[in-house]
């Protein structure tokens, strides 16, 4: 199977599967906002979001540089057994440090808020699970099975949404709901590690020189991935520190569904980077534009469509998603929703400078931007609300995108087809037609024929070729 094709079926495996377990997602954040209403669905986004700061510092950058090292040394068997034990091991360390650190550091910070700490207590183990998974999704990564945790994450999807069901007929509290997310994620890693391939990489391995080598490395990654934590996380922090928790539950509604939405660039970088590594390592500096660009443009496919549906039905979406008691998180979608599409582009360059290995030129750019959102956040959140959490979001990913593509361009430069960009344009401006002119029918009406408009007008407009499919599916003479 050509590169090219590895990758298509791969994203394809991917997508059958997050398409799955996105619908088990949207069940999912369906029943919780209607078991838990605004402030309980506010008080689960809280606690969730106090969990996430923990698993961003859990990360370190070892996830992506993981990646990029096992593409680095591709043909190397005792090597890949050496990487995949000890980070493995390493993660698993650090997991079980952070899993006794979150909760008592709440504690210790908020003594009097007890509901709060049981929240956290309870979703502490869907931080820890994940964190530890990576690596196991890194290594299907790099031999392009990702059947294996697109299987996983279903299966833990799909016993979240029976057991909220259940849990719903039985009258469950609060804290009962969220132990379930948390036994979903077990349930994923477990599928995951039992059934990982090539079998016997996984084994219980200290390594400390191993662990110094990989974290002079990634440092830079994760040093970024903290002030990342700052503008992408610290807003639903601050929001919940200082408004309603039915303010922060119509904001965290909205804000899962952006979760839900870039897992797919994520999904995708996540095998294009160590092909990006491995080409970058040979010197294939054409070859490795070529990917870039080809995968900037694959983004913009998904990101025009995405943003002019997300403006027009954005109301709609969030009460068939959440309920009509959050039908106002609809007009918070529509501002998160130009993040997305921000992140969905911004994926593909940030993975090519983890490729480059120029993350440190990136470090002092999150910085001021970690700085300047932070500041924005203290300022405007406890005056304006969930509002000036979304816009600052929108800014700082702008900011962060604008610079991610610099250093790109200045390293490897590559160039977009204009005419797969305008005519990408266009198709979604005729499909806004058709969906503003359908927005009184029923959703689902609404999505359809948008999709088949927008698909219909992108190949009529000259936005997907005869020979770009066929680049796809003929085999890399390269």
């Amino acid at each position: 199977m050509s590169v090219a094709r590895a990758l298509a079926w791969n994203t394809g495996v991917q997508l059958v599967g997050k398409v799955i377990s996105t619908i088990f997602g949207i069940f999912v954040v369906g029943l919780l906002t209607r078991l838990l209403g605004q402030a309980g669905f506010g008080l689960y986004t809280a606690a969730n979001a106090y969990l996430q700061i923990f698993a961003l510092i859990l990360d370190l950058g070892i996830n992506v540089t993981f990646t990029a090292l096992l593409g680095e040394n591709g043909n190397d068997e005792a090597y890949e057994r050496r990487c995949v034990s000890a980070l493995f091991t390493l993660r698993l360390i650090m997991a079980v440090i952070v899993l006794m650190l979150a909760p008592l550091i709440w504690y210790l910070l908020y003594p009097m808020e007890e509901i709060m700490l049981l929240a956290i207590i309870a979703l502490n183990a869907s931080v820890f699970f994940p964190a530890i998974n990576q690596i196991l999704i890194g290594l299907q990564q790099r031999h392009l099975r990702m059947h294996i945790p697109a299987i996983g994450e279903v299966i833990g999807r799909a016993f979240l949404l029976g057991g909220l069901i259940v849990g719903a007929q039985q009258g469950w509290s609060l804290v009962s709901l969220l132990w379930l997310v948390s036994i979903g994620s077990f349930l994923n890693f477990l599928f995951c590690f039992l059934f990982i391939q090539p079998r016997g990489r996984i084994r219980f391995n200290c390594d400390p020189s191993f662990w110094k080598e990989t974290l002079i490395r990634s440092w830079p990654i994760g040093v970024s991935i903290a002030f990342n934590l700052v503008y992408f996380k610290a807003d639903t922090f601050v929001l919940s520190r200082v408004r309603p928790l039915e303010e922060v539950g119509l904001y965290g509604a909205a804000y899962r569904v952006l979760e839900i939405l870039i897992t797919v660039p994520f999904m995708y970088a996540g095998i294009l980077l160590p092909l990006l590594s491995e080409v970058w390592g040979r010197k294939e500096k054409a070859r490795f534009g070529r990917y870039l660009s080809r995968s900037v443009e694959v983004m913009f496919y998904v990101v025009c469509p995405l943003i002019v549906g997300t403006w027009l039905l954005g109301p709609q979406i969030m009460t068939l998603v959440s309920g009509p008691d959050f039908v106002s998180s609809g007009a918070v979608l529509r501002v998160l929703v130009l993040a997305v599409g921000i992140i969905y582009i911004n994926t593909i360059t940030s993975h090519a400078i983890v490729a480059l290995n120029v993350q440190r030129k990136m470090l002092p750019i999150y910085l001021v931007v970690a700085l300047l959102t932070l500041g924005g956040y203290v300022l405007f959140i406890p005056r304006y609300g969930m509002w000036a959490a979304a816009w600052l979001t929108v800014a700082s990913e702008a900011s962060i995108f604008l610079a991610s593509w610099t250093v790109t361009q200045r390293q490897s430069p590559f160039k977009l087809d204009s005419q797969t960009i305008l005519a990408t344009i266009a198709a979604s401006i005729v499909m806004g037609g058709t969906v503003w002119l359908l927005r009184l029918q029923p959703l689902a009406i609404s999505i359809i024929f948008g999709a088949v408009t927008y698909t219909l007008a992108l190949f009529a407009l000259g936005g997907i070729t005869k020979e770009r499919l066929q680049q796809v599916l003929k085999p890399d003479a390269s």
